[in-house]
C-alpha cells in the first residue's frame, strides 16, 4: 500500500508586495520585478503590479497625476474608507461677569431694558398662516 501525502508548498500568509508605481497589492505569482541598471538605493528590486505600471514608471510619470493610482486617490480624497472622524468642537459658553465700577446685577438690568423682546409664538403663528395661504393659492 502506498500513501500519498499532499504537500502545500505555499503558506496561507504569503508575503504580498506593494506596486512601486500604483501602490496596489501584488499577490504571489503575479506582477513583475524590475532591477534598474546602476540603481543607488536601499531598494534595488522594484515590484510592479502590471506592465502598464512599469511602463509609466519608466516614462518617469508621477503617480500623483495618474487618476487610477492609490496615491492620486489618497491625495484627492476619493476613498471613503480612509476618512477619519472629525473631532467635535466644544462650543464655548459665555459667562456673565462684573466689570470694575458695575456690578453683575446692574449689567443684567441694563441688558434686559435694551434687548428687544421677540414674541416667538406670534412669529410662528404668522409663518404658519403664510404657509397655509400659499397652499391655498396653489390649489
Amino acid at each position: 500500500k502506498v500513501t500519498v501525502s499532499v504537500l502545500y508548498w505555499f503558506d496561507a500568509t504569503m508575503r504580498k508586495d506593494e506596486c512601486e508605481f500604483s501602490s496596489f497589492i501584488i499577490h504571489p505569482g503575479t506582477g513583475r520585478r524590475y532591477v534598474p541598471f546602476a540603481f543607488l538605493s536601499t531598494k534595488p528590486v522594484l515590484p510592479f503590479a502590471r506592465p502598464k505600471c512599469m511602463a509609466l514608471y519608466l516614462r518617469k510619470k508621477n503617480p500623483r497625476t495618474v487618476p487610477w493610482t492609490r496615491t492620486f486617490r489618497r491625495l484627492h480624497k476619493k476613498t471613503s474608507a480612509e476618512t477619519t472622524a472629525r473631532r467635535r468642537v466644544h462650543k464655548s459658553s459665555r459667562v456673565a461677569r462684573a466689570i470694575v465700577g458695575a456690578e453683575l446685577s446692574y449689567i443684567q438690568e441694563v441688558r434686559a431694558k435694551h434687548a428687544p423682546k421677540v414674541d416667538r409664538s406670534a412669529k410662528g403663528k404668522a409663518v404658519r398662516a403664510e404657509m397655509a395661504e400659499r397652499k391655498a393659492a396653489k390649489k
